[in-house]
């Protein structure tokens, strides 16, 4: 399978996601991979999902249910990613030194599901892991005006387009990895955007006026 490039996640987050696609009635597929390889050597496709998380003995325990499997990951000994476009929820968890990689890809989701997956706020994050240039840009993103954020946005949300459209050309000439790569762009750019916009709280009120309720 195309491995993508995900984004640091949680398990917290993870679980979230897992329950967006249970919420929405939306199916998930799963390729559970060796660390030295891409060939799947477990794979189900378009199964009804389903998220708990368990306390065990040595910590916390995801379980991942797809139609009548279970699959169980201590969040200690994992790490996990996402990537979200704009129609699909990616989920990758990952065993820590270890022998295989779990990948989740959701069917088609529904704007509003989308809109829920990236509204995920309850992230505690420790400021001493920031270097002093991720400090400063956080101040500085911190001290931008409403037009400011608009504009950015928009010329975010510019290159989406544009690289949604290199997307489909490669599709359509049979350039598959291309086309992914394209995809996976549109992905992060409409995170970046969506992030930078709810930020900023005069942007949430206009934009998002019942985010701010």
């Amino acid at each position: 399978m195309t491995n993508y490039k995900m984004i640091e996640s949680s398990a917290v987050e993870v679980m979230h996601l897992f329950e967006v696609m249970k919420t929405y009635g939306v199916t998930c597929s799963l390729e559970l991979t060796r660390a030295k390889g891409n060939d799947p050597f477990i794979g189900s496709a378009g199964v009804n999902v389903d998220v708990e998380c368990l306390e065990g003995e040595d910590g916390d325990v995801l379980v991942v249910k797809l139609g009548e499997a279970e699959f169980a990951f201590d969040t200690e000994d994992h790490t996990f990613g996402k990537l979200v476009s704009d129609r699909q929820i990616m989920i990758s968890i990952v065993e820590k030194d270890g022998e295989y990689a779990a990948w989740f890809d959701s069917d088609i989701v529904t704007p509003e599901g989308i809109e829920e997956a990236n509204n995920y706020t309850d992230i505690i994050v420790d400021t001493g892991v920031f270097s002093e240039e991720e400090k400063e840009l956080i101040y500085f993103l911190r001290s931008l005006e409403f037009d400011d954020v608009l504009d950015a946005v928009s010329g975010i949300e510019y290159e989406v387009d544009q690289s949604k459209q290199k997307a489909a050309i490669n599709l359509r000439e049979g350039n598959q990895r291309n086309a992914q790569a394209f995809d996976e762009r549109v992905a992060r750019l409409t995170q970046l955007a969506y992030l930078l916009g709810k930020a900023n709280r005069e942007y949430v009120e206009h934009i998002y006026p019942d985010m701010g309720e």
